[in-house]
């Protein structure tokens, strides 16, 4: 038998969901789950983190629970539907101190309200460090549901917001510099809510997931589930000058770093050619075109007239 740290978890995610049927309308392998719900689709999700991978001993408890809501409102925003609650399960060790754990559950509450949905309640249990567990649900009607599998040859790539900027808070935290922009990016992502429900609106998207982990490593997850492969030109993919800043002063190659770098959740879709107007007014500047979508298997990378394989690198469970 293999061990996870060989199959990593891409892989594993797969092979579970091969033994898995479901009579809903989307089952495991995309960002969340659609479930028939009248003339609308009801959409879930559930993301789990824990102390060691996934906060930083600098992060406060407030920044604990807003990550916690976030990563998983995230999700829904990447089905285009509108969130209807947060359910939060808590393993949390004994030695804890109550007003931490009341302010973390504070954030989550903030972030559930700042994306006008609400925090329902959830579950608590001992356990030797934190774990955060969230259930997200939300709602979209029926023709405006996005998934992971629909981009064809000829679609363009698209993405909102910027590459890299979560990853640059790390490198400040390594650095021992500050950069507010960056750690703010790192420890209090921001769910597309708004961008994902208006992009529902517009019949024109394909295909649609969040970059929670990484551009590249998301590039080709939305290739495989779309059987099809995408051509991304380097100069136009959005990337923050702090991140430029960063990654010089660690000298590090600031592509490297917007590329391969998670945790920005932003939405990275496709879309017919003729719906690009259409995108383009409705989201307006936050949506940048960085490519498109071609036949093949592998994702390139375009540098002027040059072009490379783009490896789907970044950070995965159980790979070392």
């Amino acid at each position: 038998m293999a061990r996870l740290s060989d199959v990593g978890e891409k892989r594993m995610v797969r092979s579970i969901g091969s033994m898995l049927t479901t009579s809903a309308r989307l089952g495991p392998g995309d960002d969340a789950a659609a479930i028939e719900f009248g003339d609308r689709y009801l959409v879930v999700s559930t993301d789990m983190l824990w102390e060691t991978t996934h906060f930083h001993p600098c992060m406060t408890w407030h920044q604990k629970g807003w990550m916690a809501a976030a990563v998983n409102l995230s999700d829904i925003a990447a089905m285009g539907a509108q969130p209807l609650g947060l359910l939060l399960a808590m393993g949390l060790p004994a030695h804890l101190d109550d007003g931490g754990v009341r302010e973390m559950v504070q954030g989550a509450a903030d972030c559930c309200d700042s994306y006008g949905t609400e925090y329902l309640g959830g579950d608590t249990k001992e356990c030797a460090e934190l774990v955060l567990t969230g259930t997200s649900l939300g709602v979209v009607p029926r023709n405006g549901l996005l998934t992971r599998g629909g981009a064809r040859p000829g679609d363009i790539l698209m993405m909102t917001g910027t590459a890299g900027l979560a990853s640059a808070g790390l490198l400040a935290l390594e650095l021992g510099t500050t950069s507010e922009k960056a750690l703010k990016a790192l420890f209090e992502p921001q769910p597309r809510i708004k961008e994902g429900t208006l992009l529902s609106t517009t019949g024109a998207v394909t295909s649609c997931m969040d970059t929670s982990d990484g551009l590249s490593m998301s590039l080709h997850e939305l290739a495989e589930a779309s059987g099809c492969a995408f051509e991304v030109d380097v100069s136009a993919v959005p990337i923050d000058p702090e991140v430029v800043r960063l990654a010089k002063t660690a000298k590090k190659d600031h592509l490297e770093v917007a590329l391969q770098g998670g945790g920005d959740y932003q939405l990275l879709f496709t879309v017919r050619p003729e719906g690009l107007e259409e995108v383009l007014r409705t989201l307006g500047n936050d949506a940048k075109v960085i490519g498109r979508c071609i036949e093949g298997k592998k994702n390139v990378l375009k540098r002027g007239r040059s072009r490379k394989e783009l490896e789907p690198k970044g950070y995965e469970h159980f790979r070392r």
